[in-house]
């Protein structure tokens, strides 16, 4: 068995480390301030204050748009508190999508944008004339691009603005997760040896050899590489045959984190495309890669069925729509149904914040309709609708408790 091996993290491998990286946590934080504002307009000595457009011009006011845009709160945490409150959980990525896309290529925008647009020709019609409390999306948007954009009315330069706003809430959530990791003085041993028990787990040896009271970590080279949808550095660089780290969204130290939609299904004829396809993931990595980087898996060759990556394990990922494409990627480039690659998905029962109900259950829902999903884009028909099954049949595919300590890691012939 070859010990090629690529580990996929999600948000859920920062928790269980201690982070409070929850989009939830941080977002606490935005609806504190939100209050504090409210609390300051109910008294009756509200102080002048000077915000910066973008432009860099200043300006002087003291009513609910200018405190909220100079104590650096975005359009975006309107949006997601307003929108949080129909689904009941923060949902980043479908909710930029409804309020930047649409689905018609007649439509000149998305049902929110066309609303805003429509308030800008007929304040009368929307009763907009300033935000009240509590804070409203659209009006805030309204707002916002009035008072600090020089906003003309028109769809495309308003999408504009809403990236705008989306880079500057980016900006504050690098700094909420770089303070956390800062200020958590066990995270990088928690997140170490985490790794290790991963890397180690159902392999046929060890590929970490770990001295904690040295600090010192030793792997084999080149077996692991690892794809991390967090915004943060799980390994130590001082690591011996070091493991390669793609931080696929951004790292929060370096301040470039992103946030994005699923490009899949745009439409090219749509009215604002060159607006639109701006929010893709796509789009944004493209601006956010400017550096060649290793190859995380090495593809399958059908002279070679043993050439693929043998192994590609998940924790902590949601497994969420808006990624499939990575996975789909990742599956062709390994020819998930031709080769020996393993899957292995970890759940996690003993989750630090205490949603430990049915982890097994969500984890075999979740792969079940990932692996259909996939199983839909292969050319052979007959192949897709089998894929889970023999990946079943073959043993090539794991659901299983994460290991947390290293008596939980299963080494061996497998």
């Amino acid at each position: 068995m070859s010990d090629r091996q690529v580990l996929v993290l999600g948000n859920g491998f920062d928790l269980q480390c201690g982070l409070k990286s929850s989009f939830a946590d941080f977002m606490q934080t935005r609806i504190a301030r939100v209050g504090k504002i409210e609390a300051m307009l109910s008294s009756e000595d509200v102080p002048m204050i000077t915000v910066q457009r973008p432009d860099g011009n200043e300006l002087h006011g003291n009513n609910l748009s200018y405190l909220l845009w100079g104590d650096d709160l975005t359009v975006w945490d309107f949006i997601l508190i307003e929108d949080k409150q129909l689904r009941t959980w923060y949902d980043v990525e479908e909710c930029i999508k409804e309020w930047v896309d649409y689905s018609s290529p007649s439509a000149p925008s998305s049902p929110h944008l066309r609303q805003i647009c429509d308030a800008f020709v007929k304040p009368d019609k929307y009763h907009w004339p300033d935000l009240k409390c509590p804070v409203k999306a659209q009006p805030c948007v309204l707002a916002y691009a009035t008072d600090f954009y020089s906003w003309d009315g028109q769809p495309g330069p308003l999408l504009g603005i809403l990236l705008d706003q989306l880079h500057r809430f980016e900006a504050s959530f690098a700094g909420y997760i770089y303070n956390q990791v800062s200020c958590h003085s066990h995270y990088s041993a928690c997140a170490n040896t985490l790794i290790t028990n991963l890397a180690n787990d159902e392999m046929p040896e060890k590929i970490f050899d770990v001295v904690y009271s040295e600090g010192w970590y030793s792997g084999l080279p080149g077996s692991t590489n690892i794809l991390d949808f967090n915004y943060t550095s799980p390994i130590i660089w001082g690591w011996e045959n070091c493991p390669t780290c793609l931080n696929v969204h951004g790292l929060a130290g370096d301040g470039n984190i992103i946030f994005g939609i699923d490009g899949t299904n745009l439409i090219p004829e749509q009215e604002c495309y060159a607006n639109i396809v701006k929010f893709t993931k796509t789009y944004r990595i493209m601006e956010l890669n400017s550096t060649p980087h290793p190859s995380l898996v090495s593809p399958y060759l059908s002279s070679d069925p043993n050439s693929a990556t043998n192994t590609i394990k998940f924790f902590g990922h949601s497994l969420a729509e808006a990624d499939y494409s990575y996975f789909q990627a990742i599956f062709d480039e390994v020819s998930l149904y031709e080769s020996n690659t393993r899957l292995i998905f970890y759940y996690n029962e003993r989750r630090p914040d205490g949603k430990n109900a049915n982890a097994q259950e969500e984890m075999f829902e979740k792969v079940n309709h990932l692996i259909t999903t996939y199983g839909q884009t292969l050319d052979n028909k007959d192949h897709g609708k089998n894929l889970l099954h023999k990946l079943l049949l073959e043993g090539r595919l794991i659901i299983k408790q994460v290991p947390l300590n290293s008596r939980e890691v299963h080494i061996g012939n497998n």
